[in-house]
């Protein structure tokens, strides 16, 4: 039997292979209405590609982009068994605010406000250092007192969990836009984080280029709140 022939058997639907569940050959069987001399194959079941199913294909598994929590996931992580995402407001809610307010902008809060990770603790510390319930006029007040979703657990990032915001900030773009978007347009356009470098600096990032450095209490920056979201 040519090929041709043999493919046009295929199709015909008179070739009738028996597969076994257990065993490790395939043997083909002729069909008698055919003519031909048809020796049945032994062949190993790993070479029997319908026996054999593909690997699935790679599917990411990432939530960074996805709109979730009142806001836009920057990061996730697992932690200790618990997945758990960085949430970014889904608007900046200031473009220029100061750090603090003005009586308290070169005094230093110290180890309280100083977290590289823990925005929220930073975040109190600021607003407890005013001596007063927390107000729209500074970063530190307004990022907690956002309410984003329905959630009232809204903060100034950390350092390192405003360089998340920053690391996603590509995938942030193209989901909300230019205008809702983080800023980059320019190197005076700094976003504030939480974290206190001394009495009259804390710590900001330019998304232009994304340095971090310190910026003074009293200049006005970006505010973009954030919160954490178990998953």
């Amino acid at each position: 039997m040519d090929i041709l022939n043999f493919i046009s058997w295929i199709k015909s639907g008179k070739y009738s292979p028996t597969i076994p569940t257990d065993a490790v050959t395939v043997v083909g069987v002729p069909n008698p209405t055919r003519g031909d001399a048809y020796l049945p194959v032994t062949v190993p079941v790993t070479a029997i590609g319908a026996l054999v199913p593909f690997p699935p294909f790679p599917t990411s598994n990432t939530n960074i982009g996805k709109l979730l929590g009142g806001g836009i996931v920057v990061g996730e992580w697992d932690e200790n068994g618990v997945k758990k995402a960085l949430i970014a407001s889904l608007t900046n809610l200031s473009s220029a605010i100061i750090w603090t307010l003005p009586a308290y902008d070169s005094t230093a809060i110290g180890a309280s406000a100083k977290s590289w990770s823990n925005g929220l603790g930073n975040t109190n510390a600021i607003i407890a250092q005013t001596g007063a319930p927390a107000t729209t006029a500074y970063a530190a007040g307004i990022a907690r007192l956002y309410l984003g979703g329905g959630y009232n657990d809204w903060y100034l990032p950390a350092g390192w969990e405003l360089n998340m915001c920053y690391n996603a900030a590509a995938i942030v773009n193209k989901v909300l836009g230019s205008t809702n978007g983080f800023i980059t347009g320019g190197y005076g356009l700094l976003y504030s984080s939480s974290t206190e470098l001394s009495a009259g600096s804390g710590l900001s990032l330019q998304f232009m280029t994304g340095s971090q450095g310190g910026f003074n209490k009293s200049g006005q920056g970006y505010v973009r709140a954030v919160r954490i979201h178990t998953l």
